[in-house]
């Protein structure tokens, strides 16, 4: 196995348990892991210096300190090598928040992901987060956008086993609105989907904007048309909203890892 494979392997194992055991009932007490060893003692501690300034913001202030604190450092060390520094930031940025009382774990799962998603966009290659992700998913159009197009086949069928199988298990829905782990997203749209008598899904428009068989992120605008059985009709439309995409290495397809509602009505 090259060398470069192995970095990202054991990369990918660490940061698989330290989501693992972020999101378990006993994660408080429990050590993040320590940051790859590729990386010197000094290197490490001028992250940890940079990734500090981030624990407590509000989201809007977060993503904006955040993308300044990425740049900086896989500028300033672009000769680390991009899964190391991937890798460090983001086990550094776990050790930092998880003492925090004031978030809650979907909230710092939140941040988690919002991280690995600008460090994705800086460095032009995600490190993967989930449990065995040394499989690689197609990245052909009908492969990426599958789960995405099965998401809304369920809606017009209402059928939420369907909604609910394409999510991974570590998934974050988001909006304007709220934060949801996979667990409360499940009781909502059970609820969700008992409450209609018709869905109906009058367009999509699903654009891929990067896929690499580890990770994937696609843009979307829909128009939907709901009836209640009280009777109430609900129309969204041209609504955006955007998606991020794993790898299921147990499937080899994609699946929902997280997803930003909401972002703009038309």
């Amino acid at each position: 196995m090259p060398a470069w494979m192995r970095t990202r392997c054991l990369a990918s194992t660490a940061l698989a348990l330290l989501l693992g055991l972020l999101l378990s009932p006993g994660a408080r007490a429990y050590d993040c892991p320590k940051p790859t060893q590729q990386l010197t003692q000094d290197v490490s501690t001028d992250i940890r210096s940079e990734v500090s300034g981030l624990k407590g913001l509000a989201v809007a202030s977060f993503e904006t300190k955040a993308a300044t604190v990425t740049n900086d450092v896989f500028a300033k060390y672009k000769d680390a090598g991009s899964v190391a520094l991937s890798h460090s930031m983001i086990s550094i940025f776990c050790q930092i928040i998880l003492p925090s009382t004031t978030l809650s774990d979907a909230e710092k799962l939140d941040r988690l992901y919002r991280l690995e998603e600008l460090i994705t966009r800086t460095s032009g290659q995600s490190v993967p987060m989930g449990r065995g992700s040394g499989q690689m998913c197609p990245t052909a159009p009908g492969a990426v956008l599958r789960p995405i197009q099965a998401l809304f086949d369920a809606w017009a069928k209402l059928d939420v086993d369907e909604y609910l199988a394409q999510w991974a298990p570590d998934a974050i829905a988001r909006s304007k609105y709220y934060v949801m782990r996979a667990a409360d997203l499940t009781s909502r749209r059970r609820a969700d989907f008992a409450s209609f008598t018709s869905v109906e899904v009058r367009k999509i428009d699903p654009r891929i904007l990067f896929a690499d068989g580890t990770k994937a992120r696609v843009s979307n605008v829909y128009t939907m048309h709901f009836v209640r059985r009280d009777g109430k009709v609900i129309d969204e439309t041209n609504v955006g909203e955007s998606y991020v995409l794993e790898c299921d290495a147990s499937t080899g397809t994609w699946r929902i890892r997280e997803n930003n509602d909401y972002l703009f009505r038309g």
